[in-house]
């Protein structure tokens, strides 16, 4: 079993990360706090701090990257890959904030899967990079996840980290526990438990 540290803005930002992997359990994959993708974006020094192998070091760090327009994230996903050497990166469909969401962003993009299927097809076929997803499973009802499992299930996901709530649900309940067992039996891609 592989153990990851999902992010927490404000949390797990590179000094929690380094103090953690030395002082307790080295985790396979860090996650760092989304970076929101933006046009002719240039990171900010904080950014910087968060993706550097400089600050980094040797630790298997994936960026975060929070956007519903497939340019922005194709252009930050290719600098992170050519300035920071980063190999893979990973969709934020799973944020529940409103202020995320208002903007059709992290979870709130999973209620137009239609434009997402299109984002979709545009960053896998455009990028030569591991590109994981972390999604809920829906917006505001679990039969949503029907369509996105038919959406993600086309594409070379190289990981769904799949939170099993809904958005309007936030952190609160208990997980659908059935909607990950759906995905288990139904994707062949690599799954992660979140939530």
């Amino acid at each position: 079993m592989k153990n990851y540290m999902a992010p927490m803005e404000g949390v797990t930002n590179w000094v929690y990360r380094n103090a953690y992997n030395e002082c307790f359990y080295p985790m396979d994959k860090y996650f760092t706090p989304f970076i929101t993708a933006k046009p002719n974006k240039r990171l900010s020094s904080k950014e910087i701090k968060e993706v550097s192998p400089d600050t980094n070091g040797k630790l298997p760090v994936v960026p975060q990257i929070l956007t519903c327009n497939a340019d922005d994230f194709i252009r930050t996903a290719q600098l992170l890959k050519d300035d920071y050497g980063h190999q893979e990166v990973n969709l934020n469909l799973g944020c529940p904030s409103g202020t995320v969401t208002a903007k059709g962003k992290g979870a709130g993009f999973l209620a137009e899967p239609q434009k997402l299927d299109q984002f979709l097809d545009q960053i896998f076929s455009k990028l030569d990079m591991k590109i994981s997803i972390k999604t809920r499973i829906g917006t505001h009802y679990e039969e949503d996840w029907e369509y996105l499992l038919a959406i993600y299930e086309k594409y070379p996901i190289h990981e769904l980290i799949i939170h099993p709530r809904i958005q309007t649900d936030m952190y609160r309940g208990v997980p659908r526990l059935g909607a990950y067992e759906k995905a288990v039996n139904r994707l062949k891609m690599p799954l992660c438990y979140n939530g």
